[in-house]
């Protein structure tokens, strides 16, 4: 098609979709001196961050279940998507049924369990700044459990199977998301080679 032609033929469609997206008519007194406002009102008005007013339900409509590729073959920006449209709003409602006003969906987000350095730390978990979780069957595991019986019940009953589940890891426990209080394993004894022979 000559250049000519090409040029002649796109002028008009532009024409045509102007028309067309305008209703083919004189602009309207309130479309001519809004400016950037039409019947929705300012984009201005909008949040530079977009806010989720609730997300009570989430556990019906999204539903409990892991993820169509096992969490590990996931790349980085799967992984964050899933986190964000699965794993985030189920979490924050069964946070939010256990205590609403302590987990209100303002107050909890992606720091609440990676913490304030998720960034910097690339999300990795266990995050440094949640509660140190004794050893199970240690006198400190006992002591936890008679200080705060009902948030231990709550995390044993409802978050690490929930967590578990959303991320498809068997046997999740309570150090996938705390920190353990347990000592560090000993470094075994440097081998000696043999000598003389």
């Amino acid at each position: 098609m000559p250049h000519g032609l090409r040029l002649a033929l796109s002028l008009l469609l532009a024409l045509t979709f102007s028309i067309s997206c305008n209703g083919g008519g004189e602009a309207t007194d309130s479309q001519a001196t809004s400016g950037d406002e039409d019947e929705w009102g300012s984009w201005e008005d909008e949040p530079s961050e977009p806010t989720v007013e609730s997300h009570e339900g989430a556990i019906e409509r999204i539903g409990i279940s892991g993820p169509d590729k096992p969490w590990g073959e996931m790349t980085h920006d799967e992984q964050e998507w899933y986190m964000i449209g699965k794993v985030l709003p189920i979490m924050k409602e069964i946070f939010a049924r256990n205590d609403a006003e302590r987990w209100a969906p303002a107050s909890y987000g992606c720091e609440t369990c990676h913490g304030p350095d998720m960034r910097e730390v690339e999300y990795r978990m266990p995050a440094s700044n949640q509660y140190r979780v004794p050893e199970r069957g240690t006198p400190a595991w006992d002591s936890m459990v008679r200080i705060f019986p009902e948030v231990v019940r709550f995390m044993e009953e409802d978050v690490t199977p929930t967590m578990g589940t959303l991320l498809g890891i068997e046997n999740y426990t309570c150090t996938h998301c705390h920190p353990s209080a347990a000592p560090p394993p000993e470094p075994a004894p440097a081998r000696r080679g043999r000598r003389g022979r």
